[in-house]
């Protein structure tokens, strides 16, 4: 997980990379080559990090000079183990998918799904959650072709942090459980802590996400109960054999928790005593890491509590500094989220909108990011589908993995990704018989108050019937997308504006008038649409803000 589930997973990957390591007798040449890996997996086992990664990177380069590709391939694994305790996520990113494509050419797909659950974990963190679902989905079908129950147990816990940091909290749960009942099944039996310790952070994110958009808190028993187990498994000493590194952040990690459930139930002088253990935790790793922005995260929630707002504010905008600086988005984004909830606790709607809006840019700037690197994984997936070994496994899974990537899984229409493959490729082939593509954000009005008033089963129904209303209103060579939560695309290849807009506004009249009290007594649906032309220069992102500004002004004048 990013942050403690990633570095929960550091010791067991690293007794996993250490088997996946093992091999006949080498030529002598690389028996340095191992001595120094092992030297390295030793000092990340003492905490080590910074040495185990000086040892790493001079594994690689002995091994590039060698022309040795698969000493190549562990060292830039070991590198991103180690990247990624440093809170160094985007150079953990780079070595983890340079490690994963460096294995599948050599055929060793053991090593690949290390390195792909080290990926996944890593881009998650990063805010690029389709890529990380990606990337976990592989390794998990990968490692059913192998007899090592740990890769699978690995792969199924990478998976439901990819998830549960995408919200998909249920998806979450399912992959954590199998993760479960896979080392419970095994013999003999593995360890469960990591699985165990990622279904705690599903709780709590969860509950802070249900805090935001429901506006209190739902029951914390299990958040509570989850903490306590895992505790009493570090008593017990069943903890997966902590090295020391990982021991530091589980720690802090758990008093972060115990500080949060403090406040929660208004035990504030308490937390304000607990918050210095979690720093004295978080300081020993001697540089700033992820550990510091939960401790300004307990800090800002103790100040709201006492409605200090003179340290509320600065230690939620102390949150969303240090996250960025370590690469962390996820803490990032609920740092913007807690900041929102402080202006509003004030009184200052204003603020609160303009932290929300902030919020939006850092997801825009994220996706912007993600498709820098797209490039790179599609050559990827081009090599793993050009090696011969691995056709009859690309058969049975090409078809799920493209579907799961391309499709959104409510609606069954397009998702965002292939909206913007679709217009991107749109926009560089240039306008058909002298028109450029048109582009048509939706967004259903008063969404929240479906949700709030009706239940979410009665907000996902009505998420369905609107994408059969668009996909009825578009033709072939047009595409209807969702893009995330109450958010709808239309993508016009060849089609002059005005006609776009009257397409729009009959899609308008007939979610207007469809009889929404066949699905719940009371229920009314409306939405607001904002088109815009693709202009010279246009990229995807561009020509969305601008219809994206264009539907704010159609709600504005509707309301």
């Amino acid at each position: 997980m990013p942050g403690l589930a990633a570095l929960c997973a550091c010791n067991a990957a690293t007794l996993a990379q250490n088997r996946v390591m093992s091999h006949p007798p080498q030529p002598r040449r690389n028996d340095g080559l191992e001595a120094l890996l092992r030297d390295a997996h030793a000092a990340l086992d003492r905490g080590d990090v910074a040495a185990g990664r000086d040892i790493s990177h001079k594994v690689l380069k002995a091994a590039e000079g060698l022309s040795n590709p698969r000493y190549e391939a562990k060292a830039l694994l070991c590198l991103a183990h180690c990247d990624r305790m440093l809170s160094r996520y985007r150079r953990a990113h780079r070595a983890s998918q340079r490690a994963a494509h460096q294995f599948q050419l050599l055929g060793d797909t053991s090593g690949e799904v290390m390195a792909l659950t080290t990926h996944a974990i890593v881009s998650v963190t990063l805010g690029r959650n389709e890529e990380a679902i990606e990337a976990a989905l592989l390794s998990v079908r990968l490692s059913q072709f192998l007899e090592n129950d740990e890769h699978c147990v690995l792969s199924y816990n990478a998976l439901g942090v990819a998830y549960f940091w995408s919200n998909g909290f249920e998806k979450a749960e399912q992959a954590l459980q199998t993760a479960i009942q896979i080392a419970q099944r095994a013999q003999p039996p593995m360890g469960i802590f990591q699985p165990r310790v990622n279904q705690w952070w599903t709780e709590l994110v969860r509950i802070v996400h249900e805090r935001y958009y429901v506006g209190e808190f739902p029951a914390l028993d299990r958040l509570r109960e989850r903490r306590e187990a895992i505790v009493a498994r570090i008593a017990h000493g069943d903890a997966g054999h902590a090295s020391p590194g990982t021991h530091i952040t589980t720690e802090a990690v758990l008093q972060f928790g115990l500080c949060l459930e403090q406040i929660w139930h208004g035990r504030v002088g308490q937390a304000r005593l607990d918050v210095e253990v979690l720093a004295q935790w978080a300081a020993r790793y001697q540089t700033v890491t992820w550990l510091s922005a939960l401790e300004s995260w307990v800090r800002a929630e103790i100040a709201w509590v006492q409605r200090d707002w003179t340290v509320a504010m600065p230690q939620a905008a102390r949150m969303i500094e240090i996250a960025v600086e370590v690469e962390h988005e996820q803490l990032a984004c609920l740092g913007h989220l807690l900041a929102s909830q402080l202006y509003v606790a004030q009184g200052r709607n204003g603020q609160a909108l303009d932290e929300l809006r902030r919020l939006r840019l850092r997801d825009q700037l994220i996706r912007t990011d993600g498709l820098e690197t797209r490039e790179k994984v599609i050559e990827w997936q081009v090599d793993l589908r050009q090696r011969q070994q691995h056709v009859q496994l690309l058969e049975i899974t090409s078809r799920q993995l493209e579907k799961l990537s391309l499709e959104d899984t409510l609606t069954g229409i397009p998702n965002r990704r292939n909206f913007e493959l679709y217009a991107g490729e749109l926009l560089r082939s240039g306008p058909e018989r002298g028109l450029p593509p048109c582009v048509a954000l939706i967004d259903v009005d008063k969404f929240k108050q479906i949700n709030d008033h009706f239940s979410h089963q009665v907000g996902d129904e009505v998420l369905r019937r609107i994408a059969q209303i668009l996909r009825l209103h578009v033709r072939e060579d047009d595409m209807a997308a969702r893009l995330a939560g109450d958010e709808f695309v239309i993508v016009f290849k060849n089609l002059e504006p005005a006609v776009a807009r009257r397409v729009c506004e009959r899609i308008a009249l007939a979610v207007h008038t469809f009889d929404w009290s066949s699905i719940a007594a009371g229920l009314q649906a409306g939405i607001s649409v904002g088109v815009a032309t693709a202009e010279p220069g246009d990229t995807v992102e561009s020509l969305t803000h601008r219809s994206d500004a264009a539907m704010y002004r159609h709600k504005r004048e509707r309301a």
